[in-house]
């Protein structure tokens, strides 16, 4: 590698061990002196720039072609921060560096002081008064999906790249239009319900981490584990995940594998949030230990992020027409979850939903 690259994989590890210990952790210490010595041979004109430019890393005002793991999570580092650009001066020292770090690694928003560290912060575009266009924008991300999930095989990487940028337009949408219900996206075609269905548990899924005030970090990592929370089905025969009316026994055995599937296939893939890997698992369990795949776990249960997303699930799968079954209004559903809460879903995540479900609809 080279060495800004060794310089971005010793922040991104620096990073790492923040979330894991603290600041003041000596690895951590370590990791930003060893990228402060890397400095020198970085400066150009007695700064070095690293900025983000329609979705590319440039350094020094130059494009830069390495694509490390670290590096690619530096990327998406930088986007969910909405960092546009770093410049860090001479004359910067292994202490400020580490302040900076930390900062990245653990604050919503960078508030610090720094001498030498300069970061430009990415103005969102709203549109005028009358704002966006919700629905053409969730027509769009559906479409990205479908890019990113074609010709994807057991041998073959997601472009999480990709898949970021749809969670960060998730994530703003829901700033600009609160109705849920104008975010979530009809299915225009048999087809399409997979695209559509997984776009959908991600914004609900995103939709009630906000209102359990999640912090950033956590949303766009509940927000990707939403979009491939079925990923497993890729997997699964056409015959059985094409059919029409009701599956055989057999073929519903089938179908209660693609879990295990999904959680396999993410496991291979290195820039996966663990969560991705745990929801794809866990999102048809039941919170009284129920459900599917079954499990020898004495008392365990789903993760809460797995709990997020089994109610999104419910709720879009149910305000969906499929071939076997007609929609249900919205509304019922509610009542249905309020109806099971304590035994398929965690009781405070279905209070969370329904009263904010409640406040943004005015059912």
């Amino acid at each position: 590698m080279s060495e800004t690259a060794d310089f971005i994989a010793d922040i991104m590890i620096a990073i790492s061990n923040c979330t894991l210990y603290r600041k003041e952790h000596p690895a951590v210490l370590h990791l930003c002196e060893t990228a402060h010595g890397r400095l020198g041979a970085l400066y150009a004109e007695d700064t070095f720039s690293i900025a983000l430019l329609d979705g590319s890393l440039h350094v020094n005002n130059q494009p830069f072609s390495e694509k490390s793991l670290h590096v690619k999570n530096f990327m998406k580092r930088l986007k969910r921060k909405e960092i546009e650009k770093i410049i860090i001066s001479r004359g910067v020292t292994a202490d400020e560096l580490m302040e900076f770090t930390a900062e990245v690694a653990l604050s919503r928003r960078i508030t610090g002081t720094y001498p030498h560290i300069m970061w430009g912060i990415v103005e969102v575009k709203r549109g005028s008064g009358a704002g966006v266009d919700v629905s053409t924008v969730m027509e769009e991300n559906i479409e990205k999906l479908k890019g990113v999930f074609h010709g994807v095989s057991r041998f073959k990487r997601l472009d999480m790249v990709g898949l970021e940028e749809i969670v960060v337009s998730f994530i703003e949408t829901l700033k600009q239009e609160v109705n849920i219900l104008k975010v979530i996206s009809p299915t225009k075609s048999y087809s399409d319900y997979t695209f559509t269905h997984n776009t959908n548990v991600a914004v609900l899924s995103i939709f009630q981490a906000q209102a359990l005030e999640f912090r950033d970090e956590i949303l766009h990592d509940i927000g990707l584990a939403g979009l491939l929370h079925d990923v497993g089905k890729m997997f699964i025969s056409k015959e059985v995940l094409g059919k029409q009316g009701k599956l055989t026994d057999r073929e519903w055995e089938e179908m209660k594998k693609h879990p295990t599937y999904g959680a396999m296939y993410l496991a291979t893939l290195p820039d996966i949030p663990k969560y991705a890997l745990v929801a794809a698992y866990e999102h048809h369990m039941k919170f009284s230990g129920g459900g599917y795949p079954a499990t020898r776990r004495k008392g365990g249960r789903q993760h809460i992020i797995s709990q997020i997303i089994s109610i999104s699930d419910f709720f879009d799968a149910l305000r969906t027409d499929r071939p076997y079954r007609k929609s249900v209004d919205p509304s019922s559903i509610v009542g249905l979850l309020t109806e099971t809460s304590g035994k398929d879903f965690n009781p405070y995540l279905v209070e969370n939903f329904v009263r904010s479900y409640k406040q943004v609809t005015a059912v």
